[in-house]
């Protein structure tokens, strides 16, 4: 079994989200570009919107998978990119007198 090489800040579960994300926002925006190209009579009839005979275009359903296309890839880069501030030190360490003082 193949093992994952992390990088000292990136887990492997942040590049596995990441992955399903991408993954996730190029079939959003694959599906959003048959929208706007191809009519409703030409839709596979897996996606939703398909009509038979229909000269229909669906720009509004292709606009939006682009623009959720487009969050999804945010979010992946997000993903990989966040990394948390360290853990401030505890208030009463900061503010107790040094000992033996």
């Amino acid at each position: 079994m193949a093992s994952v090489h992390e990088s000292p800040g990136r887990p492997a579960v942040r590049v596995v989200t990441a992955v399903i994300l991408a993954v996730i926002a190029v079939v959003l925006v694959i599906i959003g570009v048959i929208y706007l190209a191809e009519p409703s009579s030409s839709l596979p009839s897996v996606i939703p919107g398909h009509l038979a005979g229909s000269a229909k275009h669906h720009p509004l359903r292709g606009g939006g998978c682009l623009v959720l296309g487009v969050i999804f890839f945010v979010a992946a880069w997000f993903a990989l990119s966040f990394q948390p501030k360290a853990a401030a030190p505890a208030a009463d360490q900061q503010n107790s007198p040094a000992p033996g003082h």
